[in-house]
């Protein structure tokens, strides 16, 4: 894991910022072919849409009171300047919205800007993802921006498996850099600590990758960002999946109580059938004394 600071000069803070989407300073590659130029969409691949979905779910269920958004246009002023900035997933910690919205406009929110701004590195945006956007995530003062890649290979700086974590130092005067270039999850299914980023209380969790069972065009290995519970040291799980763990859990309870109750039925017919045995030798110890008395 690399650990190194990036400072950004007073230059860099006063320059003049342009009006963007996310795919409005992209690079132009010339050795793009007509499949795969890059799409107005947000959404590049399966991958993609996946792991958008995935962090979606995994936040929004472990942390109901916290909000989250996925897939919008943020808008934020820096310096006069309305800039539009598009995240895959932003976190607001200890924040609610009680509405679905269109956009975010940081201006109708209190100037509320994200505990944690995540991008999922594709195609026609990962130059600026790695680019203008941390400036301007930088200048904005997000505590924690994040991006990785799920499976591109055609990049080899930031070649898959690859996750980097800017994090805000206290003063707000620069980031330090931390990158994984490692899975965090061993071949036997175990959770690495060593392989894991680490942003101590910004975020109640760290964070990793796991190498998932499905390949995208049949031969690429697809990765996927964790969240590690900080505390228990858990991954944090979906919906479904937690859903599917308390059903399982239900399941072996009701298979122990059966079996508790098997026994406890066993146990009975065993008294039965030694009360009968019992009751018999009483009934043949009074005839014993009924004939003895007779005699």
């Amino acid at each position: 894991m690399a650990n190194e600071a990036l400072e950004f000069s007073e230059t860099a803070k006063k320059q003049k910022l342009l009006r963007s989407t996310r795919h409005e300073l992209a690079a132009k590659e010339e050795n793009w072919s007509e499949e795969e130029k890059p799409r107005l969409g947000r959404r590049e691949s399966e991958p993609h849409s996946m792991g958008i979905t995935y962090l979606y779910d995994v936040l929004t269920t472990n942390f109901p009171n916290d909000r989250v958004l996925w897939d919008l246009h943020h808008y934020f002023t820096i310096e006069g300047e309305e800039i539009d900035i598009q995240f895959d997933i932003s976190y607001f910690r200890n924040f609610t919205i009680p509405y679905t919205l269109s956009s975010y406009r940081a201006k109708e929110h209190g100037n509320r800007i994200p505990t944690m701004a995540i991008n999922i590195l594709s195609k026609s945006t990962f130059y600026k993802d790695i680019g203008i956007t941390v400036d301007r995530c930088w200048k904005l003062g997000i505590p924690v921006y994040v991006v990785f890649n799920p499976y591109l290979t055609h990049i080899p700086d930031y070649k898959a498996p690859f996750l980097r974590v800017y994090l805000l130092d206290r003063n707000k005067e620069y980031y330090s850099i931390h990158e994984l270039r490692n899975v965090s999850i061993t071949a036997d299914g175990k959770l690495n600590p060593e392989y894991l980023i680490d942003c101590g209380d910004v975020v109640p969790f760290k964070m990793g990758l796991r190498r998932l069972s499905r390949q995208h065009q049949g031969n690429l290995p697809i990765y996927q960002l964790i969240f590690v519970d900080s505390k228990t040291m858990q991954i944090l799980k979906t919906k479904e999946e937690i859903a599917k763990e308390r059903a399982q859990k239900a399941e072996e309870e009701a298979k122990r109580a059966k079996e508790r109750a098997q026994k406890a039925e066993e146990e009975a017919k065993r008294a039965k059938e030694q009360l009968k045995t019992m009751e018999a030798q009483i009934k043949r110890l009074e005839e014993e004394l009924k004939r003895f008395r007779a005699d």
